[in-house]
């Protein structure tokens, strides 16, 4: 199983269904959701409630703090807002999503980069 934080929390909860051997409807069931939505969760189109995750994450035998930690939306909400007030940085945000779109920058090589710049600080 991966400790990896940087995988999404869909994958996280995937990865650990698949290892329990648990279905996408038992974890559904458990979790008191249907499993269209369960399957969109994995899929990460959208996200469980705070309860939801609690449930999900006691069906798993896992922690639903460190399922949280695989929750990057806050995140992504902070760089919005931190490019939306920098027009360097959002020109930078822009340039680093178009080398990931085109195929020139994995988005692992990207978050390599950026763990080894924040490591020097």
């Amino acid at each position: 199983m991966s400790n990896d934080v940087s995988i999404t929390l869909g994958k996280k909860l995937r990865e650990l269904r698949e290892r329990a051997g648990l279905s996408l409807r038992e974890v559904a069931k458990a979790a008191k959701v249907s499993a269209p939505f369960l399957s969109d969760v994995e899929l990460g189109r959208r996200f469980p409630a705070n309860e939801t995750l609690a449930l999900i994450a006691q069906k798993l035998g896992a922690s639903a703090d460190d399922l949280k930690k695989h929750d990057h939306r806050s995140a992504l909400a902070d760089l919005k807002r931190l490019a939306e007030t920098s027009s360097s940085l959002g020109a930078a945000v822009r340039a680093l999503v178009e080398e990931v779109q085109s195929g020139n920058l994995t988005s692992d090589e990207l978050a390599a980069k950026l763990r080894r710049v924040s490591k020097t600080k």
